[in-house]
Parts: structure tokens; sequence; C-alpha cells
């Protein structure tokens, strides 16, 4: 038989057969679609993050507590805050535009007409210079506020709307736990940020914020630009603070510090390693997936060659070779699994489109991602599971003897 003609033969069969063709390669179609969504919802969300990460600057650092060893995978609960304001003075004498202080916790916050909880911010004067806003009404927090310990606080623009709803804000008090503050100023909408509404913190001198609000002399973390080389400035940045914590490192070993210093590049050097960490569990995903899906075709192919046996036996006789049925059913598991493939894709595809319309609406510079290399790899891969699940069965059927199989019931 030409290769038309076992072509012709397999889609027939299938076409015959269309409930059991479809129920077969429903694992297929699943498997598909679920890994092209999980990967574009991945990469959507990395290229995000990096894209937000790259508007902050280059020739940015940032400080936290805890050593780089420490630091390296997720956030622990259990570091110990060793940062504080005396380490953002003594910053702010080495090569660096500025250097900012950054104090976040949460807090129940109170109005006049309002209870809300949201994240409260210490700040300084510097705080636009690291995360860029516009002062939608009235003045942000200045040098005197931090210096005077002033009780003064800035809206996010949620905030305002959650705390006065629309009336003017300006002048009025809030309540955060014991302390009263006076709103001096209202941040215009920015939308998210790392997946956080910033437009529902509320900023405060961060000094306030130790003293009177939460009652801590610790901060978060030191935000600072660089002024020349990066790599210097990281270096600078941690000889000032071994010096300011007294630590004794005369080989510069990261891992006795307690602290640590990053960049924009180390940023997204740890989002490509969680990306790929990512990826490669979906393809984990994706692999057990596609060996459900393709010992369900050999089981489904098994049943197949039993009812046929008769045809088998029959072409055999008329003089079909072994290669020829082979051939032929080989072909059939393949167009199974190459059409749940494609059909997988499709489904794939679209529901990222929507699943990536709706983030869109809730999440700033969300965009739809859908990585070529992932529609490629799901075709191959579809049709290699044709070929590996559908090789039995077609042996099977290949070595039938015609006599036997001509007098199978």
């Amino acid at each position: 038989m030409m290769f038309h003609d076992l072509t012709v033969s397999a889609v027939t069969s299938l076409v015959q057969n269309k409930s059991r063709s479809i129920l077969t390669v429903l694992g297929i179609v699943i498997g598909i679609a679920a890994v092209i969504l999980m990967l574009s919802i991945g990469q959507g969300a990395q290229a995000l993050i990096l894209n937000q990460i790259a508007d902050l600057g280059s020739d940015q650092i940032f400080v936290e507590s805890g050593s780089s060893e420490q630091t390296s995978g997720p956030p622990s609960p259990f570091t110990e805050q060793v940062l504080t304001l005396d380490d953002v003075y003594a910053l702010r004498k080495g090569p660096f535009a500025f250097v900012s202080a950054q104090l976040i916790s949460s807090s129940t916050v109170k109005s006049a007409d309002a209870n809300v909880i949201a994240q409260i911010t210490g700040v300084d004067e510097y705080q636009l210079d690291v995360f860029p806003a516009e002062v939608a009404i009235g003045r942000y927090i200045d040098t005197s506020d931090v210096e005077d310990y002033a009780k003064v606080a800035v809206l996010g623009s949620d905030a305002a709307t959650n705390l006065f709803g629309d009336n003017d804000p300006i002048g009025k008090k809030i309540t955060v736990k014991n302390s009263t503050l006076r709103v001096i100023g209202v941040l215009a909408a920015q939308g998210s940020r790392f997946f956080q509404n910033v437009d529902s913190y509320i900023h405060v001198p961060v000094t306030t914020a130790q003293r009177d609000v939460l009652g801590i002399d610790h901060i978060t973390y030191i935000a600072a630009k660089a002024v020349g080389d990066i790599d210097d400035a990281k270096e600078e940045a941690r000889l000032i603070l071994r010096d300011e914590h007294d630590l004794v490192n005369p080989n510069g070993e990261l891992s006795k510090d307690d602290f640590s210093v990053s960049t924009q590049g180390d940023a997204v050097a740890v989002i490509g390693v969680v990306g790929t960490a990512l990826t490669l569990l979906l393809a984990s995903i994706a692999a057990i997936s596609l060996i459900v899906g393709g010992i369900g075709i050999m089981n489904i192919m098994l049943v197949s060659v039993t009812e046929r046996t008769k045809e088998i036996g029959l072409r055999k006789a008329i003089g079909a070779t072994e290669k020829e049925i082979l051939r032929q059913f080989l072909l059939e598991a393949v167009f199974l699994t190459s059409f749940g493939g494609v059909l997988g894709i499709i489904i794939g595809v679209g529901s990222a489109a929507l699943i990536a319309l709706g983030l869109s609406q809730a999440v700033e510079g969300w965009k739809l991602v859908i990585p070529p290399s992932a529609i490629v790899a799901s075709v191959l891969v579809s049709g290699a599971v044709g070929i590996i699940f559908g090789y039995y069965p077609a042996r099977r059927a290949a070595k039938l003897d015609p006599i036997e199989a001509l007098r199978y019931e």
C-alpha cells in the first residue's frame, strides 16, 4: 500500500469511531492546554516583575537584613532585623546620590467615618526618588517632617477614598494604633507594584513610624542610588555597614555579614532561576499528563486491534505486509495524538488570552505571553507520544497470523 492509501485508511477508521477517538485524545488535549495556560501565566508574571524591576533603574542598590545566604531563598520571618537609621546616615557619606529608609508594616487605620486595614510605609524625603509618584493634592513628606518626628501622613488614592470617601482629606485626622496623624497629601493613582496595590498604602515619616506608631528601632530595608560603577558602590556599601555593625570580616565573606546588598541585576537573576524552576515543574506536570494520555491511547488501540482482527487477517490474506499493517496503526495513533495536540494548543491559547484579559483589568501592565517554544514542543511531543504508545498495539496487529485472524470470532 502507498502512503496515501495508508493515510486514507487510518483517517477513515478514526472517523468511523468518532466518539471513541475524541475520548481517546482527551488526556492529550487537557495536558497540552494546561501546560500552555500555566506557562503563559507564569511567564506573564515573570515579564511583569522584570519590567517593574527595570523601571527602578539599573543604578539602584538595596540593603536587607540577613546575609546573602539567608536572603537567597524565600523570605524568612526569623531573620533578625539589624538595619537602623544609623545605617542610613552612614551610607549617605558614601558614593550615593540618595539613600532612603524603608519601613513596612500593616495596621488598622481609623478615620471619623471608616476603619480599614492598610499597609503603613515609613519613609523619608527620598521616597519618591525610589518609587516615583505624583502628588495629587497637598504635599509629600520632607526632611523637616522626618527630623521633627512630625505626626503627618500621605495617603495613597485608594486609602484616601476608603477613609474619607469623596471628601477632601487634607488636614483631617487618622488614627494608627494609638497615634493620631494629620493628612498632608494624597498621591495620584499608581496601580499595582509587585502584585501589591500601592494606592492603598499610607506613608508616614520613618522616625514617626518607629517611635510613635510601631514602637521599634529597626527598618525593613534601605534603597540607594549609586554614583559611578554599581559594583564599586555595592562593595563600598558593604564596607560601610561592616564598620557600622562592628563586623570582623577581613576577607569580605558575604556569609559572615548580617546584611545583604543586591541590585536590579541580582533580582533579575533570581527571577530567572525561579522562572526556570517553574518551567521545569510545569514540564514535569506535562510529562505526567502526556504519559497518562499515552497509556489511554495504547489501551484504546489494543481494543481496536482486537475488534479489527478479522479486518487485519483479510488485509494480510490479500497481500498486506507486516510493515504496512504496522504503519497503518502507527499512523492512527499519531493522527490521534497530533489532533489532540492541536486541539489542546487552541484551547490553551484561547484560555490564556481570556485569563490575560481578565488579569490586565486587575493588574496594571499584565500582558499576554505565549511562549512559541511551548507550542512547537506541544506538537512534537504529542506526535512522539503517538509513536511511543502506539507502537506496541501496531506491532501486535502486524504480527497476527492471517489464518487465525480470519477464524477470530
